[in-house]
């Protein structure tokens, strides 16, 4: 079993806190795929009651981080390498969209706003930091999308990032992504600027498409090294 310590510096701890502190730990590997996550254990290292650790485990279940087991309790997910590929074939589509949408209100003082947000991004480079990184990515995403003026359509994609969470996280973690988001996302205002429907939806799908390549790819070859060691070891 993983040796862990969470703190949260708060005084009153929330469940999205919890479920964010548990979220890192899982994806920095602190919780492995398929190892159960020590409730009480967890419940006293953060000086926290049962009642919001748990709410936290509903929200990650439904984000797909963990599955909550009958008179087993909460275990760790596998990452799917064919759920990840639906997520992102998903999401390129309807983003695609919403940006093709997005494209005839976009007006000046919103594509400066996109040049704001992808110049924090830059910022964050040097420092490293996984979660403000991921944080103000989403936040670029959702400045476009919000302009769609489909309503509808905003909420599918919002209700698609809840599972996606996990994915998009991870593979911003591997090498050289930092960069390319930022490169892709430059693309993307271009794009907008040009007032080019087609190329914004393109430049948009492109982006998230890259992200799932990557992903993918690394799921792959970490698969396939588990499987060498296993029969190595056999």
């Amino acid at each position: 079993m993983s040796s862990f310590k969470i703190r949260i510096d708060e005084p009153k701890l929330l469940s999205e806190d919890i479920a964010e502190s548990i979220k890192t730990a899982i994806i920095k590997g602190k919780f492995k795929p398929g190892e159960k996550i020590p409730e009480g254990e967890l419940a006293e290292s953060m000086g926290i009651s049962r009642t919001p650790l748990r709410e936290a485990f509903r929200k990650l279940e439904n984000e797909g981080f963990i599955q909550i087991i009958p008179r087993k309790g909460a275990v760790v997910t596998d990452i799917d390498t064919d759920e990840a590929i639906n997520l992102y074939e998903i999401k390129s589509t309807l983003e695609g969209l919403a940006a093709r949408l997005a494209a005839r209100n976009m007006k000046g003082k919103d594509i400066a706003r996109l040049e704001k947000i992808n110049d924090e991004l830059k910022e964050l480079i040097d420092k490293n930091d996984l979660e403000s990184f991921y944080r103000v990515h989403t936040r670029f995403h959702e400045g476009f999308v919000r302009l769609c003026g489909n309503k509808r359509l905003i909420q599918m994609i919002s209700n698609l990032n809840d599972h996606f969470n996990r994915f998009g996280i991870i593979s911003l973690t591997l090498p050289g992504q930092f960069e390319n988001a930022i490169h892709q996302h430059s693309q993307i205002i271009e794009a907008f600027r040009s007032g080019d429907q087609s190329l914004v939806e393109k430049s948009v799908k492109t982006n998230v498409m890259t992200g799932g390549r990557v992903l993918v790819d690394h799921l792959t070859r970490s698969q396939e090294r588990k499987k060498g060691r296993k029969e190595e070891e056999d």
